[in-house]
């Protein structure tokens, strides 16, 4: 800086002072505004998290024998341990486990699956216990607006179930889902090849 003409030196430093002073306070308020948190409480992070993956899905369940058949109703847990993200921004991991961000899922991802579901009451004519599930994989593509909107997946894998006397039911699992709302609800239905109950279909809802 210059001294101007007409001030004195004692002005002139006061000046200086003030000019640095304002200088150093701006790259403090430059560096003190982030646009994201640095760090994120683990703890509330994890334990909110697994609060909302203990809330299940609603869904229904075929109870059939030769002669007669009705649906029942049950609950559903999804539990997606891997994902890989088709889309995801290269700043970021592909892969996740467990906790998946919902854009990484919807947008284009292939999944693991595991899905316990407990039956209310009892099968009348199947002769199942109240516990079955299913496992496998899935592929999830975008329909609209990058998925954001709506979203669609086509999978398959391993289902088991078990009869009263203990006779254990399994085979293939094919299953499709329609998804909106970010893809945190749904429509799922799933049919099971030899089973003794065949298919079941209700809502999907998946917490992040």
């Amino acid at each position: 800086m210059y001294n101007p003409e007409g001030l004195s030196i004692i002005t002139y430093k006061i000046m200086v002072k003030k000019y640095f002073l304002g200088v150093l306070l701006l790259f403090m308020l430059i560096k003190c505004s982030e646009s994201q948190v640095k760090s994120n409480n683990g703890f509330w992070k994890w334990s909110t998290w697994l609060v909302l993956q203990g809330v299940p899905s609603p869904s229904f369940f075929e109870d059939r024998n030769q002669s007669d058949s009705r649906l029942k109703f049950g609950l559903e847990w999804q539990c997606i341990p891997f994902s890989y993200s088709f889309r995801a921004n290269k700043y970021v991991s592909k892969v996740n486990f467990f906790y998946i961000k919902p854009s990484k899922r919807f947008s284009g991802s292939a999944e693991l699956f595991f899905e316990p579901a407990y039956i209310t009451g009892s099968f009348k004519y199947a002769d199942l216990k109240k516990f079955m599930y299913k496992t496998g994989a899935r592929v999830v593509i975008p329909i609209a607006h990058r998925g954001e909107y709506f979203a669609f997946s086509l999978g398959g894998g391993y289902y088991s179930q078990q009869t009263t006397s203990g006779k254990i039911i399994d085979g293939i699992t094919y299953e499709a889902g329609l998804y909106a709302l970010y893809g945190m609800m749904g429509l799922k239905f799933n049919y099971n090849q030899n089973a003794s109950s065949r298919y079941n279909f209700g809502l999907y809802f998946k917490y992040y």
